[in-house]
């Protein structure tokens, strides 16, 4: 991935790509994902080392530190880019990727995310409201796409 990342300019202008944005991101990451998809399993191994245990023995992540982990952890994103993901995950902004200046603000981007987003997120929320996938009928651990 990195390889195709880094020379998917180079025959056009002979320069390496050291920078991608988030949409171009997730066609590398769609066609080169695993075969078998993602498992709850899975994810609910990284909520078991990123979470805390709440009042009801679940392993959660606060909004608040789950929003600081996107920002500082992994591939670095602004404030805008990140609330303009989650209001594209959300169903909060359809139209496309950008949200636009006028309609909305970075004050607007944050409280509509604190609105949409629970207090404690547990690994099925993350997986199904956030995400928009939902457990396969056949074993019950396999996800699949559920938005449209």
């Amino acid at each position: 991935m990195f390889n195709e990342i880094r020379f998917s300019e180079y025959v056009d202008s002979g320069e390496i790509v050291d920078k991608i944005n988030l949409p171009d991101f997730f066609k590398v990451y769609l066609n080169h994902r695993p075969p078998f998809g993602n498992t709850m399993r899975a994810i609910q191994k990284s909520f078991n080392i990123l979470g805390d245990t709440n009042s009801e023995g679940k392993k959660v992540i606060r909004r608040e530190d789950f929003l600081k982990l996107l920002l500082t952890k992994g591939e670095h994103m602004t404030e805008e880019e990140l609330s303009d993901c989650l209001a594209t995950l959300l169903g909060l902004n359809p139209e496309g990727w950008k949200s636009e200046p006028a309609a909305t603000s970075t004050e607007g981007s944050q409280l509509c995310l604190e609105d949409e987003l629970p207090d404690e997120i547990t690994a099925e929320i993350f997986a199904t409201e956030i995400l928009g996938l939902a457990l396969s009928s056949d074993s019950g651990e396999s996800l699949q796409p559920a938005r449209q």
